[in-house]
């Protein structure tokens, strides 16, 4: 994934927004709290298409805020937004300043101060190619052999690439970059997360860029690892919220809701929810 701040950045008071605590007489759960006040505030750190803001309009949108404005229905509640740098998103989940992150990735560290939701995404790495004229035409190692390939400066991607036999890695600053390269025909593929390809081609169709296929196994991480999960709370106090957010995960991934939201974002892959309704309440 491109998103190292997904990936790495270590929990950080540093950068952190205050927010006010809430508090009031009754059950002390997270449950409570966001009937309550009939809020549930997300902390959330700008990533589209997840979650961004309407250059136009102003108003918040993406995956994530349609998912979440969703289910905060569900419980009498609104959806509200607290932009934060991302690992201060976390903190302040953790210290219950907030009440839930946009999707994340697991990791043992966060595991210590989040409990996590069942998954609802499957981030997947995917081979880009021009769409015009494709330089290669499978998605294998034998095709990317010796190939000029993208991938953006500091990303996971630049792991698998070095994976590729011969390859002429190309290094670009940012996604943009890497893929006007590709519609341009000055590399042969370029590796991303599929939802970046997607989102990309949606907001503009000029571009001559689509997906070949995943990155092959050989060189992928394991698709587990590249889930996205929400963040609450750790702990009992979050245990009845989890269970609603769980259940309500599954069932738009069942019912064909979630996939109608991906769509409005370019996101048509089945990949996206690949075993999602089948998978377990938890990280395994």
């Amino acid at each position: 994934m491109h998103r190292l701040p997904k990936i790495g950045i270590p929990l950080a008071l540093a950068g952190l927004v205050v927010l006010p605590a809430f508090s009031f007489t009754g059950p002390n759960t997270l449950l409570a709290k966001v009937r309550h006040s009939h809020q549930l505030v997300l902390a959330e750190s700008a990533f589209a298409p997840e979650d961004f803001q309407n250059p136009t309009t102003k108003r918040w949108t993406g995956y994530d805020v349609n998912i979440l404005s969703g289910f905060a229905k569900t419980l009498g509640a609104k959806l509200r937004i607290v932009p934060l740098p991302f690992a201060s998103s976390i903190e302040a989940v953790a210290s219950r300043r907030a009440d839930i992150t946009i999707d994340i990735y697991y990791t043992p560290q966060r595991a210590k101060v989040l409990s996590y939701s069942r998954p609802m995404l499957n981030y997947n790495d995917v081979v880009a190619v021009n769409s015009v004229h494709p330089a290669i035409k499978v998605d294998t190692l034998r095709a990317l052999r010796g190939k000029k390939v993208a991938v953006v400066l500091g990303s996971e991607e630049v792991t698998e690439a070095k994976k590729i036999p011969a390859v002429h890695m190309k290094q670009y600053g940012s996604v943009a970059e890497s893929f006007l390269a590709l519609s341009t025909g000055r590399v042969a593929a370029d590796l991303q997360p599929d939802a970046d390809v997607s989102w990309a081609h949606k907001r503009n169709p000029s571009l001559k860029i689509k997906i070949l296929g995943p990155v092959p196994k050989t060189i992928a991480p394991p698709i587990k690892t590249l889930r996205g999960y929400y963040g609450v709370p750790k702990g009992p106090y979050s245990h009845t919220f989890l269970m609603r957010l769980d259940a309500y995960l599954k069932k738009i991934a069942t019912n064909g809701v979630e996939q109608r939201i991906l769509n409005r974002y370019g996101m048509k892959s089945p990949i996206y929810l690949k075993g999602i309704a089948q998978a377990p309440n938890y990280y395994k």
